[in-house]
């Protein structure tokens, strides 16, 4: 019987054919969520692509300060672009001799509010790239937006105008901006100064409105008046009946009287409403087309009504059960129900979208539709006995296989090797795979991004594996 879990010594490893993979080493350490702050630190050092530092979930203090003395301004760009980030950080950062560091501290300021000092120095920035990015930092005195908006370059004064913003300058600099003598700026006031007009409600004044999308927004969303609804149902284009149609303002009869449009797209429309009665709808001959279902903001304002999701999980509508089942919270009863609907397509949906799908359900819409993948990282998908899938043809179903809490070592070691590269790679990451596979695949041609990744890796381990990757 092999055995697989032999002792290993980090001191005298290394990989048995050829060179060391050290690029990928690196990168799959700065991914390890077990990598503690020392391993860190020598990855700033060993000079590891900056871009992992922005990506990584969880960063020590210790790492933190290395990044912010690192020598190269690319490690401290990428530092700034990390959310989150602490103000006494990306104070730091902002006041950074390199100018491309400052732009990157400047534009992650709009997520996080700094001291006004820091904002003042950024105000003033010999670079006006850096300038340019801050009128949208959060918190941003009023005083320096004025400053701003009278920057000698063009491109912070057009920043600095905007339609919330206007208002806050002075009469003096509103004047100096509408006839500034640059064009990006005069645009900038325009659209700052930009009023929507009142969409038409009245027949005379859809009428009397030329602008095509205008009247196809007012068909679709408008209040309008009842001799105008009536109008619009007679309409020769059937993107207008169909946009009247599903208008929330239309009254109900006035809809019903589209039911037996001649145009299928309008028929669906009509039986997507809110405002139908189950029996006003069973009227409606309509058929679902290909493609995506539309959204249906009315089914998630009820939200918060149990007994309408309820009643509208019973609904005849397949895509009216849908979109009940992407909510993220259900009654109990409305969840069994849906879980045993006839359509895929609600199946799919509860188990993508509520808190409490059953397992039974993610691992049974997983089988029918060999994915997707996004169900795997669901709570509750987990079993044991789906390791049996292991030898099943399709890779999909052997990566169901990982989610087994049972799975023998054989079975995850067996799927590291698997000849789909999805598989393997996600069977390499595993933390339950015996060192000695883990080792293997490492190897240059195997998997030693997603190996130097496991956090199962001993951390004796990584530091061996930057110190191969030095000499590499």
């Amino acid at each position: 019987m092999l055995d697989l879990s032999p002792r290993q010594s980090a001191a005298g490893w290394r990989p048995s054919s050829g060179p060391a993979p050290g690029r990928e080493w690196r990168n799959g350490l700065a991914a390890n969520p077990a990598a503690p702050a020392e391993v860190l630190c020598r990855l700033l050092e060993v000079g590891a692509e900056p871009g992992w530092l922005a990506r990584r979930p969880g960063l020590p203090c210790r790492a933190f300060e290395a990044a912010l003395a690192h020598g190269d301004w690319r490690v401290r760009a990428a530092l700034a672009e990390r959310s989150g980030l602490p103000v006494r950080v990306l104070s730091a950062l902002a006041g950074d001799r390199e100018r491309r560091v400052r732009r990157a501290a400047a534009s992650a300021a709009h997520r996080v509010a700094l001291p006004v000092a820091v904002l003042s120095a950024l105000a003033g920035d010999r670079d006006p790239e850096t300038r340019r990015r801050v009128p949208a930092c959060a918190g941003l005195p009023a005083e320096l937006l004025v400053r701003l908006a009278q920057d000698g370059s063009a491109l912070v004064r057009a920043a600095a105008v905007r339609a919330g913003s206007w208002a806050e300058l002075p009469p003096r600099v509103r004047a100096a901006l509408r006839a500034d003598r640059d064009p990006a700026v005069r645009s900038a006031v325009q659209r700052a100064l930009r009023v929507e007009r009142p969409l038409p409600v009245t027949l005379a004044g859809y009428i009397a409105e030329s602008d095509p999308v205008r009247r196809e927004r007012t068909a679709a969303g408008a209040a309008l008046e009842r001799r105008l609804g009536q109008w619009l149902l007679l309409d020769d284009e059937p993107r207008i009946r169909c946009a009247v149609a599903a208008n929330p303002e239309l009254p109900t009869d006035l809809a019903m009287a589209l039911a037996g449009d001649p145009h299928e797209d309008v028929r669906l429309a009509v039986s997507l409403r809110g405002d139908l009665t189950e029996d006003q709808r069973s009227t409606v001959h309509y058929r679902l087309p290909d493609g995506p279902p539309p959204e249906l903001p009315w089914v998630a304002e009820r939200a918060g009504d149990p007994a309408e999701l309820l009643r509208l999980a019973r609904s005849s509508h397949p895509w009216i059960r849908r979109a009940v089942a992407l909510s993220e919270r259900l009654p109990a009863e409305a969840v069994v129900l849906l879980a045993a609907d006839g359509e895929p397509s609600v199946r799919l949906a509860l188990a993508e979208h509520c808190a409490d799908a059953p397992g039974e359900l993610l691992r049974s819409v997983y089988l029918e539709l060999l994915g997707p993948a996004s169900l795997l990282d669901r709570p509750g998908f987990g079993a044991p006995g789906l390791a049996d899938l292991a030898d099943r043809p399709e890779p999909a179903l052997r990566l169901a296989a990982l989610r087994d809490p049972e799975a023998p070592p054989e079975v995850l070691a067996a799927l590291a090797r698997d000849a789909d590269p999805v598989v393997a790679r996600a069977a390499a990451g595993d933390p339950r795979l015996p060192l000695e596979v883990l080792l293997d695949l490492l190897e240059r041609g195997a998997h030693p991004v997603e190996a130097a990744a496991n956090p199962a890796l001993p951390v004796a381990f990584m530091h061996r594996l930057l110190d191969l990757a030095a000499d590499a």
